[in-house]
């Protein structure tokens, strides 16, 4: 009888155990099979895709109510974008490495004033120093790779803003006061567990259209690069690099990354053809031969000239008679007219600056590079921006600062270099078009 008793509470334990055993919460059991082995012998990128949905906050929670609804909530918002109730108004593609952070920025610079001279015996005001705040998408993060169960733990912080205008603030009612920037920020900065493959919402955020609210999903997978076809014909000499910007729709820019995206050479293959029948354009091209581990830049473009430190206009102020004889007369001032005080230049146009390493089997480099793509699109301006005060510029900026690995004599999609979307600034509302960064790299 006792030996059955403990038998008994044996099994009982075991079942207990079995039972109690936790499980990984960010790994549903459909999903267990969504992140492969990664082979430890190949290099490998981590890249990642960022989409930005916006739909009706009613639309967004029936989804999530419909049967399902959270776990399905990514393929129901591209059905959205389908049927025509959301739409897709963001769409960034990043190849980086594990443990190395990543940035990407699609953005209008707005340089505006925050400090301001004493007002006049008119109440009029002139800007002394000024600051320039990011509007648009800019998302800086750092992956690291679980090699034990092939799981993403990505820190990330993301952040769209937008200029709503300029609007009086006034310490006298009567007088004309001085303008200010109102900004819509929406930010997120947190840390997420990714399966590969599986798109993940990181955030919310809310849309300065009442009643509609933004989805961010990220997608990260890991890209191990294949073994080279042949050994390297060439181990040392010269690197040639040659970088490819080309623009097409984004819907259409959309679906190519997800057809291709992780297949430099068959994303270029199919845009051929679209450039040829100018459904696509070639914005940018340019070849660097540097040699390896060693850093080197490219810049085209103008090198634009604008004014940051400004002189107010003053008025003339009358001789000054001297109260003793022994002290010399105040001469007379003129009047003097608002002037500029100094200056900062910016490179406008595509600029590369690069550094490969290539593998002591001179089939792989190890690439770390920011392009960047600077446009001026104008002077700050408003309703209540007023003619007398100093030109100040606006600058657009696509920029990514990233590292990856590529095999030598291939064609690698690195990124995308978008143009901002609705940021407010000047005006600016969203074109709808992607831009596609490509690097052959080559040895000679």
């Amino acid at each position: 009888m006792k030996l059955h008793l403990y038998l008994l509470l044996l099994a009982s334990a075991s079942l207990l155990t079995a039972q109690d055993k936790p499980k990984d919460p960010f790994v549903k059991d459909k999903q267990t099979a969504a992140a492969p082995a990664v082979p430890e012998d190949r290099p490998r990128n981590i890249q990642c895709l960022l989409e930005t949905f916006t739909l009706p906050q009613a639309d967004y929670a029936a989804l999530l109510d419909a049967p399902e609804g959270r776990d399905k909530l990514y393929q129901k918002a591209l059905e959205a974008v389908k049927s025509g109730s959301a739409r897709l108004d963001g769409c960034h593609w990043v190849t980086g490495k594990s443990g190395m952070r990543t940035i990407l920025e699609s953005v209008d610079e707005l340089i505006h004033p925050t400090e301001w001279t004493p007002a006049d015996l008119k109440g009029f005001q002139y800007p002394t120093a000024l600051e320039m705040r990011p509007l648009g998408d800019r998302f800086e993060y750092e992956t690291v790779l679980n090699s034990d169960n092939g799981t993403i733990d990505v820190t990330y912080d993301f952040s769209r803003d937008q200029l709503q205008g300029l609007r009086v603030v006034k310490a006298d009612t009567t007088l004309m006061g001085v303008p200010v920037a109102n900004f819509f920020s929406r930010k997120r900065t947190s840390s997420s567990r990714f399966i590969p493959g599986s798109p993940t919402l990181l955030a919310t955020l809310n849309s300065p259209e009442p009643g509609l609210t933004t989805l961010l999903f990220a997608t990260a997978q890991v890209v191990p690069l294949p073994a080279p076809k042949a050994p390297a014909a060439v181990t040392e000499g010269n690197v040639m690099l040659t970088a490819r910007v080309i623009s097409l729709d984004r819907a259409k820019g959309w679906e190519l990354l997800k057809k291709h995206g992780t297949q430099g050479a068959a994303c270029m293959a199919e845009l051929k053809p679209m450039l040829a029948s100018k459904a696509a354009a070639l914005e940018h091209i340019a070849t660097i031969n540097v040699k390896p581990a060693v850093r080197a830049s490219h810049e085209s473009g103008v090198l634009y000239t604008y004014g940051t430190s400004f002189s107010p206009p003053t008025e003339a102020v009358a001789a000054q008679p001297a109260k003793d004889p022994k002290e010399q007369v105040q001469p007379q001032i003129p009047a003097a007219l608002a002037g500029t005080t100094a200056f900062e230049n910016r490179s406008l146009g595509f600029r590369l600056e690069v550094e490969a390493v290539i593998g002591p089997d001179g089939a792989t480099a190890d690439l770390t590079l920011v392009p960047e793509f600077v446009t001026m699109s104008g002077n700050l301006k408003g309703e209540n921006w007023n003619e007398h005060y100093p030109e100040i510029p606006v600058f657009s900026c696509q920029r990514v600062n990233t590292s990856y690995a590529q095999l030598v004599g291939t064609t690698h999609l690195i990124s995308t270099l978008n143009p901002p979307g609705e940021t407010g600034a000047l005006g600016h509302k969203d074109t709808g078009r992607m831009w596609l960064l490509f690097m052959d790299v080559n040895l000679e």
